[in-house]
């Protein structure tokens, strides 16, 4: 057994990398697989938040902060490209006001960071999110003769059983079914590993879309790749520091840029031009070369858990 935990601790860095190949090389067969990743959002979801404590759950300064900087950083990127280009702005503006991913906390956990943070920032920003943007859209881009709490109900219908459910799920376990709670998080590793298998249908979905894009506008579609990089360095590096000040870098770092593409991708193409879209499908790529380094880079650190668990065991 000790040896099978330390083969897979050994191949854990090259995971991610080993899944943005294989989405890139199959995009059209995760393309036809995109009905598995609510599932796997699910599980994954699930087996973390069975070691949570709903106690610790509370909004802090940190969240705050993180939303507001959220929704006026999108702001200004819409009204910084709108005298460009309409579309541009859109994409820029979705690029920044996209949700948090709720896989987000397998990762963030991984590297150190706090989980009540993560899970509350993650279940605070979407519902804020669904409340907004039906406003936010009404002004840059059209609704389709939906009303207001219309479309915020398609929205929360999208954001709430993906996050409401897993914990939901995770607190009757906790209550009821102890022993079976604790056979879940004694092995925490696992959902990373689906989480590498969803990486793989969402990296693939995304090439597979801007695959099919127009090559007329090849042009946009690079300046949207070079948009969404700048994106991303700038909302981890802010999320970072902000989280650096509140005593959880990572968490800040995480919440703030890794966010939910395939939600970001259908509220745009719903709501706003379908190119825009190009903006936070190219995000994911960016976000996970670089959560691919940082799992890369504390690769000599996943001992310990190792050991500590062997020493409960015994």
């Amino acid at each position: 057994m000790g040896i099978k935990a330390f083969q897979f601790e050994k191949i854990r860095p090259f995971a991610l990398p080993f899944a943005l190949l294989l989405g890139f090389l199959f995009h059209g067969l995760c393309r036809q697989l995109q009905f598995v990743t609510p599932y796997l959002i699910f599980l994954i979801l699930f087996m973390t938040l069975c070691d949570i404590d709903i106690r610790k759950v509370r909004v802090r300064s940190l969240h705050i902060w993180l939303v507001l900087f959220q929704l006026g950083a999108a702001a200004c990127f819409y009204f910084i490209f709108l005298p460009v280009n309409k579309v541009l702005a859109q994409g820029a503006m979705m690029g920044v006001l996209a949700p948090v991913a709720v896989s987000s906390t397998v990762i963030a956990v991984m590297l150190g960071a706090r989980m009540e943070n993560m899970i509350t920032y993650t279940i605070l920003y979407n519902i804020v999110l669904a409340l907004t943007t039906p406003l936010i859209f009404s002004f840059v881009g059209h609704l389709a003769d939906l009303s207001f709490w219309a479309s915020s109900w398609l929205i929360i219908r999208k954001v709430a059983p993906i996050i409401v459910f897993p914990l939901g799920a995770a607190l009757l376990c906790q209550r009821f079914f102890p022993r079976l709670t604790k056979g879940i998080v004694r092995y925490k590793t696992i959902p990373f590993y689906l989480w590498a298998v969803a990486l793989i249908l969402v990296i693939g979905q995304t090439i597979d879309f801007i695959y099919h894009q127009d090559r007329s506008g090849i042009s946009l579609i690079l300046v949207m790749f070079l948009i969404s990089l700048v994106q991303c360095i700038l909302q981890f590096a802010f999320g970072r520091w902000l989280g650096n000040r509140y005593g959880d870098k990572v968490a800040g770092g995480q919440a703030l840029g890794q966010k939910n593409a395939l939600l970001a991708v259908w509220m745009t193409q719903m709501y706003l031009h379908p190119m825009a879209s190009v903006v936070p499908a190219s995000y994911v790529l960016w976000q996970n070369i670089w959560n691919s380094f940082q799992l890369w880079r504390i690769k000599g650190e996943v001992k310990a858990p190792r050991k500590l668990s062997q020493d409960a065991t015994a």
